[in-house]
Formats: structure tokens, sequence, C-alpha cells
């Protein structure tokens, strides 16, 4: 119910992240977080192979917290076992969505239905939809194994589930809803959250979710690179990544303007998170339920706000598990990726408007124990970011292009589409300069979002300078807990 207090629990391929939440009279207060190392032993690729290892890390991570909250809600991700995405179909009614979507997902979905969870939801643009128009649906699809293996770690934890969201949902939730983003018409932004394996863009007009993508890359491959080129173990290129990574922007030249072009070839569609089988309303939660004990996942029909549109029935996208009803249609055939990975789907494109990069060549001398280039002497702590520029900077490079093509891609399906802000978060948006870099890129105005500003946090267990620099390792937990604190705002309550 409103006022409650709700776990947001973020399982990520390197760090456990943790919020408890509750609601105080109109606003979220953050009554405690934590993070710690995901125990590398347990995960593999992102999927989970021992359920019960990662649950008693989370357990302890949980009593290390102080968190005495037991209901949960969580996330799945994993690029071979999830999908989500936005797809434009013909208008149709309520009762012939379901077959619709079937068919959608058998064309997108690349591992088979009879093995996964589906769920779906219809976008309400506060605009409405033309007759005649294309409308557009959020499908989500994970395999069963991956959603039977979290729960089953949930449980190791002692939390009881009541949700199984996507990020990119969960993210947009905390930098846009909770941390109120301009309510302008149309207004639109574009959200990069950089994780250690992979990079979640999602784009989201008028609060809701327009366009993900997940491409495979992010900042294990920063840190790779520095171990690579300075010959150290990833533990010490991951410490001079955090110390010292920063782009010099004193050795980009010849900026580059944002084109609004579309790479050729592109298809339709094509990221990843969850949709559902049956929908028993327009507002229809998409989700499992675990609500009846010994029950297995079905799906949700209750009315929620994942985002409130002026005019719009609420409307959220998730994994219920807090009331049953509905059931799992199930299906086979091939599936077409649309996007796919960055490799696969978007090819190598050309990086030729991007800002030159310069690399500035040092040299040790012994006799005098200084660093030289040709601008004169350095000290070792410039040489060494001088050093770190140097092997981050072709990782960036293609980082940005990629972004660049997905922001393109999406402006060319409409011409009428803008991108008016980019939001950066995750733990890898904390190198230094990276938002400038981006935003002198792709000429779209860039900054790092920290989801906890602007919330009371009364959580003793860092303080506020702290709290300011690891901020954005928390968007998706914060997203995930303020999933039901948002929806029972305004006197609504669920079903």
């Amino acid at each position: 119910m409103a006022g409650g207090t709700v776990v947001g629990l973020d399982v990520g391929s390197q760090l456990i992240k943790v919020v408890e939440l509750r609601r105080t009279g109109s606003s979220v207060e953050v009554t405690a977080l934590d993070l710690a190392p995901t125990p590398q032993e347990a995960i593999d690729n992102g999927l989970i192979i021992d359920a019960q290892l990662l649950g008693k890390a989370v357990k302890d991570l949980l009593s290390r917290a102080h968190i005495t909250a037991k209901k949960c809600v969580s996330s799945v991700s994993g690029q071979s076992a999830v999908v989500v995405r936005v797809l434009e179909i013909p208008q149709v009614s309520e009762s012939e969505l379901g077959n619709q979507m079937q068919f959608e997902a058998e064309r997108q979905v690349p591992f088979s239905l009879t093995e996964s969870i589906m769920d779906f939801c219809p976008i309400p643009r506060p605009e409405g939809y033309a007759e005649g128009a294309m409308m557009e649906v959020l499908l989500a699809v994970a395999q069963s194994d991956l959603v039977d293996k979290h729960v089953e770690m949930l449980f190791a934890a002692g939390l009881k589930p009541d949700a199984i969201d996507v990020e990119p949902i969960a993210v947009g939730r905390a930098l846009l809803e909770v941390g109120q983003s301009p309510n302008t018409p149309g207004y639109t932004v574009a959200i990069i959250n950089l994780g250690a394996s992979n990079t979640d863009i999602s784009i989201f007009r008028d609060k809701l979710l327009s366009f993900p993508r997940t491409i495979p890359m992010a900042g294990d491959q920063l840190t790779r690179a520095i171990a690579e080129y300075m010959q150290v173990d990833m533990v010490t290129a991951e410490q001079y990544k955090r110390e010292h990574g920063e782009v010099l922007m004193g050795q980009l030249v010849a900026p580059a303007t944002f084109t609004g072009q579309t790479d050729v070839g592109m298809t339709g569609g094509g990221f990843h998170d969850f949709g559902t089988s049956e929908i028993a309303t327009p507002s229809a939660h998409m989700p499992f339920d675990f609500s009846t004990p010994g029950a297995t996942p079905t799906f949700a029909t209750e009315e929620q706000s994942a985002f409130t549109v002026p005019g719009a029935a609420p409307q959220a996208s998730p994994f219920d598990f807090s009331a049953q009803s509905g059931t799992t249609d199930q299906g086979t055939g091939t599936a077409e990726t649309g996007f796919g990975t960055a490799e696969t789907a978007f090819g190598s494109g050309d990086s030729s408007a991007f800002t030159t990069m310069e690399v500035v060549p040092t040299q040790w001398v012994p006799s005098t124990g200084e660093m030289t280039s040709s601008t004169g002497v350095v000290n070792a702590d410039d040489a060494l970011k001088v050093q770190i520029f140097n092997c981050i900077a072709p990782v960036l490079a293609e980082l940005v292009q990629e972004i660049r093509r997905s922001l393109d891609y999406y402006r060319g399906r409409n011409s009428e589409a803008r991108i008016d802000e980019i939001l950066l978060t995750g733990g890898s948006s904390n190198v230094k300069n990276l938002a400038p870099f981006i935003e002198q890129e792709l000429g779209i105005p860039t900054r790092v979002a920290n989801p906890l500003q602007g919330l009371n946090v009364t959580s003793k267990n860092y303080s506020p300078d702290h709290l300011a620099q690891i901020g954005s390792l928390f968007p998706v937990c914060i997203g995930l807990g303020a999933r039901d604190l948002m929806a029972n705002s305004g006197g609504k309550k669920r079903r």
C-alpha cells in the first residue's frame, strides 16, 4: 500500500546494489542503501549459475545495510536471455492484441518461446493514436530458466518478490518520474546507462519508453583496454580507470555535429526487456504473479502507473508477483533479431565524423626521474592520465558511435522526432569529462544524472560526499523500489 517500505534490488555482473525506499507524504525517502561485489562464481556471463550462493551474498548485504523490509522489486537482464522491444503494430482490438503479440514475438525473439515467459503492454501516448496510425506496444520476453534462478535467489535471500521489472523502465522511472524531468509535451530524453558489461540506450518521449537498445560494450571494455595496453592486471586497471580515467578535452579537435541521419539497412525494433501473452485491460500491468504460495509465474492484470501520462490510464511494464491472474501463451518459430548486437546489426559503421583524439607520446628519463613529451616535462600523475586516455580513447569513440547510430535510427523513424537531452548514469558514467565529450560529439546537451539528487536520504551508511560519488550506481534499484510507491501516489490504489 502507499507509504509501505520496498526493497529495490539490482544484481549486476560486478556489483550488487540495494536500496530501501518508503513514501513519506508526497516524496520518496531512501531509508537504507548499500552495495557489495557480486560473487563471480555465482554468475556466468550475466546469468545466475548458483542461486543459493548469490542469495546468501544478497542476504549478507541486506543485513549490513540494516534493511528489514521483505517486499522486493528486482530486475533480470542478459542479452542472450532477455528481450525488451517497443514494437509498432497496426491498431487492433484488445481481444486481438494477444494473438498479434504472439506472432510478433515469434518473429522478434531469438530463442524458443516454449521455454520463455512473455509479457506486453500497450503504450498510451498522451496525444493518442490517429485512425489508421500504428500503435506502440512494449514487449518483454525472458527465458524461464533465467526467471526461475532469479526467484530462487530472492527466496534464498529471505525476500518476498512482488515484481520483476526490466532495467530500462526502472532507470527511466528513477530519473524521470522520481527525478521529475520537464513535462513539456514531446520532451525526449536519451538515457545512457553504462554498466560493467553492457550499456543500455533508452529513449523516452513524454516519460514513456520509445526505443530501447542494449550494446555489449561498457566499463569492462575500458578496464580491459587499460590492462592490455599497460600490461597490468584487471584489478590494477580498474583502479587506474576509477582514479585517473579522464577524457582529455584539450586533445580533441574538429568537433562533429549530430546529423540525425539513419543508417541504411536497419530493421525495426530490437532491444532487451519483457512482455505478456494475455492482457485483461488496456492498462494491464505486464508481470508475473506470485501471490499464491507455490504458484508458478503467471501474469497479473492490475492497474498501476509506471509512468503517469496526462489523460492516460496508469501503465507499468514488469513481471508482477502481487496478484494472480492470466496464463502464459507460448509458441515456437524462428526469430528475426532486429538490431541484435552492435556487431551483427549495425555493422562497423563510419567513424569519420568523430573528433580526432590526439595521442601524446611520453618518455621516461631515468637520469632525472621525469616523464617528458613534445610539450616538455610531464609529472607522473599527468603522464598516467595521458596513458590511460590513450588506452580508452578507441573504446569511447566506438561507444559514442553506437550511441550516434541509435539516436540516428530513432530520429530516422519520424522526421519530427527529437532528442532534447542525454542523461548518463551507471558506474562508468563517472569517467571525468565523458559528458562534455559526448555533448561535443553529438551536439546534444549531456549531463551525468544522480538518481539520489532530490531524494531525502536518511541512510547513515555513507557520508553525503560519498553518496554524491556513488549515486550513479543506484538508478536501477531506486527505480525498482519506487515502482509501487510512484504507482500509489496521488491516492491511486492497487487492485
